[in-house]
This record gives structure tokens, sequence and C-alpha cells, in this order.
């Protein structure tokens, strides 16, 4: 069982690659775009679960991450209960790294198919 569960997350992180390299011309794609770009894929994840992923592919490079604490007028002394915290991951990018993962350019990475 514990094999399905790390297929599956293999196959969510190469498809979020694949997704962000649709929006590879633009600046940054939001988090709420992703998922709604994966749930037309029937690819449904949750905010936890994508920012799981999301943190992997940064540490390998492959995308970069912008949190709530890193866009301009984030101000820790407005937030309200219930709004973002400032570590809450809001917008992605992938990088050259990321894109040569997804063409075969450089060496696979287990934990990311395609």
């Amino acid at each position: 069982m514990e094999d399905i569960e790390n297929a599956r997350h293999t196959q969510e992180r190469g498809t979020l690659v694949r997704v962000l390299k649709e929006n590879y011309q633009e600046e940054m794609t939001s988090i709420q775009m992703l998922i709604r770009m994966l749930d037309r894929l029937n690819i449904p994840l949750s905010y936890e679960g994508m920012v799981f992923h999301l943190h992997y592919l940064e540490d390998g490079g492959y995308l970069k991450l912008w949190r709530a604490r890193d866009l301009p007028n984030f101000r820790r002394d407005r937030t309200a209960p219930g709004s973002r915290k400032p570590g809450d991951v809001m917008f992605a990018k992938l990088l050259p790294k990321g894109l040569q993962l997804l063409d075969g350019r450089i060496p696979e990475d287990p934990q990311v198919t395609f």
C-alpha cells in the first residue's frame, strides 16, 4: 500500500511541473490557479497536499515559491484570524532546472515522474 501512495505522490509532483510549464512565460502562478488546473485534470489536491509537493520541488531547485511574507505590502500587524499566515505559499514559478527535468535534459528524479 505504501508503494501505491509513493507512486501517486511522484506522479502528482510530475503533474505540478507539467502544469507550471504551461505558465512558464508568466512571472508566477497562483496556488489557487494550480488547484483549479489540477482539478480539471481530475487530480484533487488540498492546499496542504499541494504545498507538501511544492516544498519538495523547491528544495530540488525545480521551482521558486513566494510566501505571503514575500509579497509587497504584507504586514504582520494586519493579519486577521483566518487570514494567510506569513509562511503560507501563495505563488510558484517553474525554474529552468524544472523545465530541464521535464524535458529529460538532466538526470531523472525518482520522486518526480511524468
